[in-house]
């Protein structure tokens, strides 16, 4: 996993303590948490800061740091779930008591969660592959993945994602995005029509049909893939275009 700089931070927008969002509305700010346990979260910082400046709304948005039950506060519009390893994402959040207040905050339709690798298996129902003993899921996403699909370490990539939906389709960019897995998982089954999916893996000669890698169920997006970790920023553009979206009605 890339490494990061727990102290970095960007003047150009307000990265601050969570005392004060409880007196801002999120249809004035873009209130957006980063679960802070492992992963490229300074990456999704960035990336959130690019993305909120070409959509001309940096002044609204705001990005706190969440690793306690507490930081979730209602008033939160977004949850971003990064990589890591979701076993150990999953006792994290179990030691700190964290489950039932991640779920009940999902549950709520106005809130829009989005896990990447780790992420997307951390808010699946289902998982398959997990270590002996399980693993603690958030749920949400009414689909089954398979950690490590496509190998470990080693068998990490960087290939061509077919993107489905054509909401992350902006004129005079590629029908593809340049996804980076690793240890990444994929989705298996889809359990509910409510899911669809947004990209995916076109299937090469092992395969017998396309990999899901970003699907889509109400308030909850998952990607198997690391947006972060590029310089194309559409995924994170689509994930605040939905909070504002959402807001706004």
């Amino acid at each position: 996993m890339p490494s990061v700089n727990n102290d970095l931070s960007f003047p150009s927008t307000k990265i601050t303590s969570n005392q004060s969002i409880m007196d801002e509305q999120c249809e004035e700010q873009l209130h957006i948490g980063i679960l802070e346990i492992q992963g490229g979260f300074s990456e999704h910082k960035a990336a959130l800061i690019k993305a909120a400046q070409l959509m001309g709304n940096e002044a609204m948005l705001k990005i706190y740091s969440v690793r306690k039950a507490e930081d979730l506060l209602s008033k939160l519009c977004g949850l971003i779930i990064p990589g890591g390893e979701s076993t150990t994402m999953g006792l994290f959040i179990t030691r700190n008591k964290m489950a039932d207040a991640l779920q009940d905050w999902i549950k709520d339709e106005k809130h829009i969660a989005w896990g990447t690798c780790a992420g997307l298996i951390m808010l699946a129902n289902q998982s398959e592959k997990q270590k002996i003993g399980g693993q603690s899921l958030i749920g949400g996403l009414d689909i089954v993945v398979s950690r490590n699909y496509f190998g470990r370490q080693v068998n990490s990539f960087q290939g061509k994602v077919k993107i489905v939906d054509k909401s992350l389709l902006k004129e005079n960019t590629p029908s593809y995005f340049e996804g980076v897995f690793i240890r990444a998982p994929a989705v298996v089954k889809v359990n509910s029509p409510e899911v669809s999916t947004l990209a995916v893996l076109p299937h090469s000669s092992k395969e017998k049909s396309d990999t899901i890698v970003a699907v889509k169920q109400k308030n909850i997006i998952g990607t198997a893939f690391h947006p972060e970790l590029t310089e194309d920023l559409r995924w994170h553009e689509y994930f605040l275009k939905i909070v504002l979206s959402v807001q706004n009605h």
